[in-house]
């Protein structure tokens, strides 16, 4: 087994106006929110084709994510 790829890597997704920024690990990758929708939907096919293979035919997923501002929006402070 290859521990490296165990390791827990700090990841998080954030948007500033129309460019939405990805930091997986110590890299960061900013994308036109057009280019980061692609990118999103050629990770759920594969993270489906992925599941399949894996032999979970379950249909729901548990766990989305954190939605920050999906109350609030970008701008307002909180806390």
């Amino acid at each position: 087994m290859n521990n490296a790829l165990l390791k827990k890597e700090r990841i998080a997704v954030e948007s500033e106006g129309d460019v939405v920024h990805i930091h997986l690990g110590n890299v960061q990758v900013s994308l036109p929110y057009e280019s980061a929708l692609l990118l999103s939907q050629w990770i759920r096919v594969r993270a489906k084709e992925a599941k399949r293979r894996a032999g979970d035919v379950s249909r729901h997923w548990s766990v989305l994510g954190t939605l920050h501002d999906a109350n609030y929006g970008p701008d307002v402070t909180r806390g």
